[in-house]
């Protein structure tokens, strides 16, 4: 007697790049399933570094380069040492970091390109080793920069925070959207460690990380990665990052 044939499972369709980024917010398991099978990491990459820079440049514009260059000058650790300085001296240096920043401003994909490509190696490392995922380097790029969408809400309420603040002088660049404790807290007078550490326990990095962890239990090939402990060991490796990170001034 012949065989009974098998059911065949339905092939999912592949999403379109739009839905794919859609889906990352409403639907991310379906997403990373999509990564699985057919990879892709440029379109959220480009989404990123567009509103990345959008925000940052429109803080610029809003608060002067030049101004914002004092600003953080003042909360860095050569606070003092600058005032010591001849006025000309402060000013020609205020000038030329000024440009520097603008310059920097524009070109914050590269950097964001690289960290990814940075993230994407230590996480494709760890699963492959420490949980037999055996998820390729393009496969993770993907999920590392997918992961990053939720940065695209970050930076949007950034914007309208800027243009909602009657008192330019008093916005932080580098923390721009209440959605972390340290944006209640003086960067002036604070604790730099406490301040820069409590700065990266955001709702939109710890949105990221669950996303990172999705990402990779839904490509993983070994059954023992749940989500729970990819998400769980992501955030570790989160809070390793910045607690270094923290201690050395990093970003401060």
């Amino acid at each position: 007697m012949p065989e009974a044939a098998l059911p065949q499972q339905p092939v999912q369709p592949a999403l379109s790049e739009p839905a794919r980024l859609i889906k990352t917010f409403t639907a991310p398991t379906e997403t990373f399933a999509d990564v699985k099978r057919r990879g892709g990491w440029w379109a959220p990459w480009l989404l990123v570094g567009i509103v990345a820079v959008a925000s940052l440049v429109f803080a610029g514009q809003k608060i002067g380069y030049e101004t914002l260059t004092r600003q953080q000058i003042e909360r860095s650790s050569r606070a003092q040492q600058f005032d010591n300085l001849p006025a000309e001296q402060q000013d020609r240096q205020i000038a030329i970091a000024a440009k520097v920043t603008q310059i920097f401003y524009y070109i914050v994909p590269v950097f964001t390109l690289i960290f990814g490509l940075v993230v994407a190696a230590i996480l494709m490392a760890v699963f492959n080793f420490g949980f037999d995922a055996q998820v390729p380097f393009s496969r993770a790029l993907g999920i590392v920069f997918y992961s990053y969408l939720p940065g695209v809400i970050a930076g949007i309420l950034a914007i309208i925070s800027v243009a909602l603040n009657s008192n330019p002088e008093g916005i932080n660049v580098r923390n721009m959207v209440a959605s972390n404790p340290a944006y209640f807290m003086d960067p002036a007078t604070s604790s730099k460690f406490l301040y820069q550490f409590l700065s990266g326990i955001d709702i939109f990095a710890i949105w990221t990380i669950c996303l990172m962890g999705i990402g990779f239990a839904v490509n993983a090939s070994s059954r023992k990665l749940s989500r729970g402990t990819a998400i769980g060991t992501v955030f570790a490796l989160f809070i390793v990052w910045k607690l270094i990170s923290s201690a050395i001034g990093f970003g401060g």
